[in-house]
Formats: structure tokens, C-alpha cells, sequence
């Protein structure tokens, strides 16, 4: 068995123990809900500040809020505060990012706040 906290498992393996931030344990045996954990999202992050959104994607939204609000990203460091306003999961990196540069190239607010309405 392999205890795993916040990496990705890039081999196969029977059973899987993942330590999550909050001290809690998960134990799963399959493989395909080891794979759900990893999942990519495409985010969608608003700032009262500057009334802008900002889309992105990663593998952990919380970890990737953090460092948006502590300044660490460069496109985002002079509208801070922002907030999650929408996310999706998708199965790989790559899809993930297909999908964050299909709603970049719309660059429009009102397809934006479409999505975050309900319809993506």
C-alpha cells in the first residue's frame, strides 16, 4: 500500500491511502477512483476589485486560489482579492488546457458569465 499526500501517483498500484489537508484519510482500492483524485480543473476567478475574470487550470483549485491571493501570480498580483466563481473537472492535463484556451480565444465576458451561469 501507498500513502500519498497532495502528489501525483504516477504508477499503478491495488490500494491507495491519500492524507487530505483537513488530517482526514481516504483508502480506496481501484485504480479508477485513484485517477478522480488527479483530475484537472478550469477555473473561473473573479476580482471585485477590478470587476475582471480570470480563467486558469490546475489540479488543485484550493492550492492555486491561495497563490493567486498571496500575489505569486503575475497576471493576477494587482487585483487581489479574487474568488472561485466556476470550475470543471476534466479527465487530463491536456484536456484541461484545451479547454482554458477555447474560452481565452472567445474573449468574451458575456460567454464568461454564461458559463458561470449554469451553461458549460
Amino acid at each position: 500500500m501507498k500513502t500519498v499526500v497532495g502528489k501525483k501517483i504516477l504508477w499503478a498500484v491495488r490500494s491507495v491511502t491519500v492524507q487530505l489537508r483537513s488530517g482526514a484519510q481516504l483508502k480506496r482500492g481501484c485504480l479508477k477512483w485513484a485517477a478522480f483524485l488527479f483530475m484537472y480543473f478550469v477555473y473561473i476567478l473573479f476580482s471585485e476589485k477590478c470587476n475582471r475574470f480570470y480563467i486558469g487550470y490546475t489540479a488543485d483549485i484550493e492550492a492555486r486560489l491561495i497563490r493567486h491571493n498571496k500575489g505569486m501570480v503575475t497576471a493576477t498580483k494587482n487585483c487581489r482579492p479574487y474568488r472561485v466563481c466556476a470550475f470543471k473537472p476534466f479527465p487530463s492535463e491536456l484536456d484541461a488546457r484545451k479547454e482554458e484556451l477555447r474560452i481565452k480565444k472567445q474573449k468574451s465576458r458575456i460567454y464568461i458569465e454564461s458559463l458561470i451561469a449554469g451553461n458549460w
